[in-house]
């Protein structure tokens, strides 16, 4: 089935959400108390630091950069994620969204990405609140920034939530599959480990690795692309506009497309399966036109260099 939405943030979206959140989800609670520097790693020696369903507010994300790697025969993905956060209490603990994903590696690191650990660090779940927890055994200073890193895996997801598996028929009767997203409103931690509510703003450093054969899409346009070896490349997009985890979107598939730009120098380009490529033309003409009709009226320029 193919997704007919675009894969991009819409026109205006991305400065309607930049509203501030209402004072009292500001409203700063109490991060669990220090324990020391002398904690044991043991997971039976800890319990879930967090009771409640929205986030702690002592900890705040500024950047994400974010690897992914689906496989479109396995169907499946591996992926890292390496967070720079802004610690606003003492805390031992860092708690995030994280829903299906099978962690394998948590680690924390200063501001100079040395290891404050050289321990495993535990990495506590609780389902019902769809959170992970994960326990530095070295206090975390308030006023300091850190790096989180984690790496994980999981299958594609069957539906049209998170990062999803997603197929068409070509005329020949030949299925194929593609991976995409859907994160809105909290499906992003599906994907990768996040702190997953709208008002936790962040940039957005995305890489995604592929088989020649398919291309990558994210919010932002590709920048380098690399070939690690003869069957792998690596794309690598520009960092993003400060945004939302629902906004991050990103696709591996074998679409074809025609581009054009708008009148403010907006590059906007239409994507659709390779047999239906001819089909782009009128949609292209129409966005465009549309796209510097909405700049005009809004008096708003569009926040991002493509659509």
């Amino acid at each position: 089935m193919i997704p007919v939405r675009l894969l991009v943030v819409l026109a205006f979206k991305v400065c309607l959400v930049r509203s501030q959140p209402s004072q009292s989800s500001q409203q700063v609670t109490n991060p669990p108390s220090p324990t020391g520097e002398q904690s044991p790693l043991d997971d039976g020696n800890l319990s879930f630091p967090w009771s409640r369903l929205r986030l702690p507010r002592y900890i705040v994300p500024l950047h994400y950069h974010l690897l992914l790697h689906p496989n479109l025969t396995t169907l499946s993905f591996t992926g890292t994620v390496q967070i720079q956060i802004d610690v606003q209490n003492n805390t031992n603990w860092v708690v995030l969204h994280s829903k299906g994903l099978q962690i394998s590696k948590a680690t924390i690191l200063d501001h100079n990405l040395a290891h404050l650990s050289d321990q495993v660090l535990p990495v506590l779940h609780n389902p019902s609140h769809e959170q992970i927890g994960i326990f530095s055994p070295k206090v975390l200073s308030s006023g300091q920034k850190y790096f989180l890193y984690i790496e994980f895996e999981a299958a594609l997801a069957e539906g049209f939530y998170g990062f999803y598996k997603s197929t068409y028929i070509t005329s020949e009767g030949e299925t194929r599959n593609l991976a995409s997203t859907h994160f809105e409103p909290t499906s992003a931690r599906m994907a990768f480990p996040c702190f997953d509510e709208p008002s936790f703003k962040a940039n957005f450093s995305v890489r995604i690795r592929r088989s020649p054969e398919y291309i990558s899409l994210s919010n932002m346009p590709v920048i380098k692309t690399t070939q690690l070896n003869r069957n792998l490349l690596e794309d690598q997009f520009a960092p993003s506009v400060t945004m939302s985890t629902y906004l991050v979107a990103f696709i591996v598939c074998d679409f074809k497309s025609v581009t054009a730009t708008t009148s403010s120098g907006v590059k906007v380009s239409i994507y659709a399966a390779p047999e239906k490529w001819m089909q782009t033309h009128y949609a292209l003409e129409v966005a465009v036109k549309m796209l510097d009709f909405y700049e005009e009226y809004f008096n708003i320029r569009y926040p991002l260099p493509k659509q």
